[in-house]
């Protein structure tokens, strides 16, 4: 996600739909890398004669109008390939959108994205965060490390396949510990040779494990976040969402 600010002078007097067209497209040409394509455009808010937290700006008179807009991109090869593997089982591609954005729109209120709210969507492969503020969408980023992430820690720390460490992950899953834990055993069947003995492990073990691949993943949206305008939200929250959350 990059901010990016344009303007153009208003030549009829009143802002008209095709002025807020042309100013926003002249802002996308700029955001736009090589290699890169833009999956949103999105206004953040609107600047009259230098007036800025204009939310409309249609029909009303300036001699000069801005838009400061939220330009998100993705590596354009990634786009066409993901396209392309859905293309391929006969389904048309509507349309692409960055998941933290759509997830924004299901999960937070109104009031919410009015004062300032961070979705952090959790994937398998991914953890991506999208700010809102001002009910406007004004930030995205993300990273690639996810729910798949702590499944592969389980397999190789509890030394069990990925489908026995996908399920210990769903069931016994969590990142608090309590006082008995460390006495609750299970057992788990080893990877590799059917005649091998099923290895015994308390659940502290196996939240332990989950335990520092989650705050690895916290760290990360919070340096993510440093970089966002919810770093100066005083009461900004956080909502999670996604299957790993």
């Amino acid at each position: 996600g990059q901010l990016v600010e344009a303007a153009a002078d208003i030549r009829g007097g009143a802002v008209t739909p095709a002025d807020v067209s042309r100013v926003t497209s002249t802002g996308m040409r700029h955001a736009t890398g090589e290699g890169r394509t833009v999956l949103h455009a999105l206004p953040v808010g609107y600047t009259l004669d230098g007036v800025k937290g204009i939310r409309d700006p249609r029909g009303m008179v300036a001699h000069q109008f801005g838009v400061d807009m939220n330009v998100v991109t993705c590596d354009a090869t990634v786009a066409r390939n993901l396209m392309l593997a859905v293309e391929r089982c006969h389904i048309n591609v509507e349309a692409m959108a960055a998941s933290a954005y759509v997830a924004g729109l299901s999960v937070l209120t109104d009031d919410e994205a009015d004062l300032g709210a961070a979705v952090v969507e959790m994937g398998a492969g991914t953890t991506t965060i999208a700010v809102y503020a001002g009910g406007r969408f004004v930030h995205a980023a993300g990273f690639a490390v996810g729910g798949q992430h702590i499944t592969m820690d389980l397999a190789r720390g509890l030394s069990a396949t990925i489908a026995d460490a996908e399920r210990i992950k769903t069931l016994y899953g969590t990142v608090i510990t309590g006082g008995s834990d460390s006495r609750e055993l299970m057992s788990v069947p080893t990877a590799g040779d059917e005649q091998d003995l099923p290895q015994i492990v308390s659940r502290a073990t196996i939240a332990n494990i989950v335990k520092h691949r989650a705050e690895e993943v916290f760290e990360m949206v919070r340096d993510k976040l440093k970089d966002s305008p919810f770093a100066s939200e005083p009461n900004g929250r956080v909502v999670l969402s996604g299957g790993a959350s």
